[in-house]
């Protein structure tokens, strides 16, 4: 038998992947999930429990659910009794007693009981209590807010049906109701931003919701959330923001409590919006909104008129909560983006009307206060939904990805197609093509960033160096093709395609360090022992010849001695490889955090695109030898940008994790039986994932270390001269200095990196732009936003491809472990597909106790006797789940 099931969310976790034509790579992950990927039934699984102890441990828990109740109904009757006394000896000194009764007391917040609860009565008359002031406010502003509420949802009929008292309302026109608080003046708007009442800043809404957002001010961090809090602003807008007290998130909390929604064409799924936020925290846990002030928005300073991609739903569907009709024409708009709220549409007239079952994109456009929804502009259809291409062009434009070419202007900057270095570019570079130099690289890599070398020194020691494109002596400052890549940012990398930072004959040709050829580098040299001591480093401009583009697989033949036609190579890699297990170990010795990661390889149709076999990516010792190398390079880079320039540098910070996030993985790992895990510094929590590994099972180490890389803060690029010291540091490597200088052919922050480099060694002055702190902290904003767009862009892509495959496969049963018990169902992680969902637990079957992570089968239930716990492994049914028309 088989339990109900819920959309399963796709999920694996790994870098940004390199494709080819035929095979190519993609990272996602469950933070980023979306509901349309696939489903999961449980089918058996986990271990069982007798029905007398079920019943027992069910009897206990109420027994002791109703002591609470009493005990807490009896602190209330005897504090209420200690008032009544007091107030009535006041009274008996001034001979004023009155003859009124104390009556019923309301239950106060933190009370217990959610009765209200009898006053012990006295053997005289006393007048009622008076309600404290911020009481009053704070009932005062809930009613305020229900009435808000209750204006905009009611439960809709289907399109079409015909309301009973529709005639008499148009008898009787009704003034409307406003759903929302009236925007503030511009007048009253200036005077709030001058004295510091109100802030302005952009809003940014948490991935999977529409409810919850925050602006960044300064370094404060407000949050907004709930539609009434919202006031009809939405993702990308600029915002002006009142703060809350603590009576004011009282009452928008119960607002969004209150405040009912529900999927698409399926009213019986209706939940809160607190609920939806709840449910969009767990897909995409983030600690990027990690304020503790919260705030309500009193102003849009500027609308994000974006353009929007989804759907529009089926005549006869029953219409969202809050629509009680459509105007003439009027469709419902569902945005794919869950970012953005639905809208109410109206194709043109000369529109083909069988749009259904196809994308179209709508521009956002108005949103008055007596409107639940915004209303948008029809723009165009894209096409036929799940055709690959235009599921592509939808991902690329929701996530702001910009995919036009370049401009005449910026490719006149190009040099000519056939260039090679003139002996003028190649004066005052270290010549180095005589160096034993090559690459290891994803198979069919076009844009190699990259190339090593390892040389023996006379003394003993190793000269290692790591020989970077040398991108910024091709992209001159501030000319329109170094504007475009600043506009950029990164390259983005899908499943199938590859959108660069930079036009093609940059990328994969004149900057690409293929072998055979002279390429033009920034150098890192650095001398070191053969025990992995840091002698020197040098950064240099160079010239070099790469003799070698090998694979990882190629790498490692040559590592594990398996192939002999290359013997230089040979050594140089296993030199390579003894340096860098070295490097690690202090690193993790210092309290690096080894976090997990996975990634999958699809197998692409070479005519349609489409999936046709899919498969885990395999990693290599060799993958861990480049990344050392990068990391040195990466943390010299650093420290000597720094030193030079210490209130303009552009480093990589990354925060220690956020505490309650910890705080619930802890809880977790407990009810595993896992009663000890510190997270106090990175130290502790390696050491702390490192002592709770199970010998014979990998995946469950693998799994607490994905849960603990989901607790993580975003590492973020940042400018030395707007943070303090202290925010310098980058907690999961162990770092006190980090930035990036390894990848400019895919990353702006590494070119304005060598930048800095290149001025520290007088080779050439600090642009303007590099000399304002100002400006470098906006192209930083930029840059985290579009590494953002690009991270989720990628992981849609993946999540896609992985729908595709599973539609054309069919049901298929496998085997998962179950990472979470929740309210309905189970969350479970599907090794051999990376993949992650829940699964229902119908209530009639099943006794969910969340904070022992435990679901119970029901007496007399088909599931009587089993029991399902965190971490358990469960056979589940998954299939492409169609339902979400998103």
């Amino acid at each position: 038998a088989m339990a109900g099931a819920q959309p399963l969310h796709m999920g694996a976790w790994g870098p940004p992947p390199c494709t080819n034509a035929q095979i190519a790579r993609g990272s996602f992950s469950a933070a980023w999930a979306s509901d349309f990927a696939v489903e999961a039934r449980v089918v058996g699984g986990g271990s069982s429990s007798s029905r007398s102890s079920l019943g027992s441990g069910h009897i206990h828990s109420g027994v002791a659910g109703q002591v609470d109740v009493a005990t807490a109904s009896c602190r209330h009757v005897a504090a209420t009794a200690a008032v009544a006394a007091a107030f009535a000896t006041g009274h008996r000194r001034r001979g004023q007693l009155r003859g009124q009764r104390a009556g019923v007391l309301p239950r106060r917040a933190g009370q217990g009981s959610g009765e209200e609860v009898q006053a012990a009565q006295p053997s005289w008359d006393a007048p009622p209590l008076p309600e404290p002031p911020l009481e009053q406010q704070r009932r005062k502003l809930e009613q305020q807010l229900d009435k808000r509420s209750d204006a905009g949802d009611s439960t809709a009929s289907p399109a079409g049906e015909a309301d009973a008292s529709a005639s008499t309302a148009a008898e009787t026109p009704k003034k409307p109701k406003e759903v929302y608080p009236a925007h503030l003046r511009a007048a009253e708007v200036k005077r709030g931003l001058r004295s510091g009442k109100l802030v302005q800043g952009e809003l940014r809404m948490l991935k999977n919701t529409c409810y919850f957002g925050s602006i960044q001010v300064g370094k404060e961090q407000i949050i907004v959330s709930g539609s009434l809090a919202l006031n009809r602003a939405i993702d990308g807008d600029e915002v002006v923001v009142e703060r809350l007290d603590s009576i004011q998130i009282e009452a928008y909390q119960a607002a969004t409590a209150k405040k009912m929604r529900h999927g698409i064409g399926n009213p019986k799924k209706s939940v809160s919006e607190a609920e939806a936020m709840e449910q969009a925290f767990e897909v995409g846990k983030s600690s990027d909104f990690s304020g503790e002030t919260k705030g309500r928005v009193v102003s849009v300073v500027k609308r994000n008129f974006r353009q929007l991609c989804g759907t529009i739903a089926p005549l006869g569907e029953a219409l969202p909560r809050g629509l009680e009709s459509l105007g003439e024409g009027d469709r419902v708009f569902y945005p794919s983006d869950k970012r953005f709220p639905l809208m109410v549409v109206k194709p043109p007239d000369d529109e083909d009307e069988d749009f259904e079952g196809k994308r179209v994109v709508v521009r956002v456009n108005i949103w008055d206060k007596f409107s639940e929804f915004p209303r948008g502009k029809w723009e165009k259809t894209l096409g036929v939904c799940g055709d690959i291409e235009v599921e592509t062009q939808m991902i690329l434009m929701e996530h702001n990805i910009d995919n036009q070419p370049f401009s005449s202007e910026a490719l006149a900057c190009l040099p000519p197609d056939d260039y090679t270095p003139s002996p003028e570019e190649l004066e005052g570079r270290r010549d180095l093509r005589d160096v034993l130099a090559f690459s290891i690289d994803p198979p069919g890599c076009e844009d190699i960033d990259d190339v090593l070398s390892c040389e023996r020194l006379p003394n003993g020691n190793f000269r290692v160096g790591v020989h970077i494109a040398d991108v910024s002596h091709f992209v001159p400052p501030d000319t329109p093709l170094d504007l475009e890549g600043a506009a950029r940012c990164t390259s983005v990398y899908l499943v199938d395609r590859r959108i660069d930072m930079l036009p093609k004959l940059l990328t994969t040709d004149i900057c690409s360090l293929h072998s055979g050829g002279d390429r033009l580098t920034f150098s890192c040299l650095v001398e070191i022992t053969p025990e992995a001591k840091i002698v020197s480093e040098e950064f240099t401009k160079a010239v070099i010849h790469s003799k070698a583009s090998l694979a990882y697989s190629e790498a490692q033949q040559y590592l594990d001695g398996e192939r002999d036609d290359n013997p230089d190579i040979a050594q140089a890699i296993q030199d390579l490889n003894s340096l860098a297990v070295q490097l690690r170990a202090a690193r993790v010795d210092q309290g690096a955090v080894e976090l997990a990661s996975e990634e999958l390889s699809f197998q692409l149709d070479s005519e349609t695109n489409l999936p046709t076999n899919l498969f885990k990516y395999v990693s290599y010792s060799t993958n861990k030898l480049i990344e050392e190398f990068m990391l040195l390079a990466n943390q010299a880079a650093a420290r000597r940008i720094s030193k030079e320039y210490r209130h303009l540098s552009v480093l990589r910070n990354h925060p220690p994790p956020k505490e309650d996030f910890m705080e619930d993985l802890v809880d977790l790992l407990k009810c595993h039986g896992v009663d000890e895990f510190d997270y106090s510094s990175n130290k502790q929590l390696a050491a702390s994932l490192d002592r709770i590994e199970k010998p014979g099972d990998p995946f469950f180490n693998k799994l607490v270390r994905v849960m603990t890389t989901r607790c993580m803060n975003e590492a973020t690029y940042i400018c030395t001269g707007l943070v303090e010291p202290n925010e310098y540091k980058h907690f999961g490597l162990a770092m006190d200095r980090y930035t990036h200088f390894t990848s400019p052919i895919r990353r702006y922050a590494d070119i304005m990196v060598h930048r800095f480099l290149a001025a520290s060694l007088e080779i050439q002055p600090l642009n303007d732009a590099l000399r304002d702190k100002d400006a470098i902290g906006a192209q930083v904003e930029r840059l985290n936003f579009k590494n953002r767009m690009a991270r989720w862009a990628d992981f849609a892509s993946v999540e896609l491809h992985l729908f595709l495959y599973f539609l054309s496969k069919g049901p298929m049963v496998l085997e998962g472990v179950v990472m979470r018990i929740k309210p309905l169902g189970v969350s479970i992680a599907i090794e051999e597909y990376g993949a992650e969902g829940v699964a229902e637990l119908p209530e009639q079957d099943w006794l969910i106790l969340q904070e022992r992570q435990a679901a119970y089968g029901r007496p007399l239930s088909p599931y009587e006797g089993v029991k399902i716990s965190i971490f358990d492994r469960v056979i589940v049914k998954v299939e492409a789940n169609q339902e979400d028309g998103r």
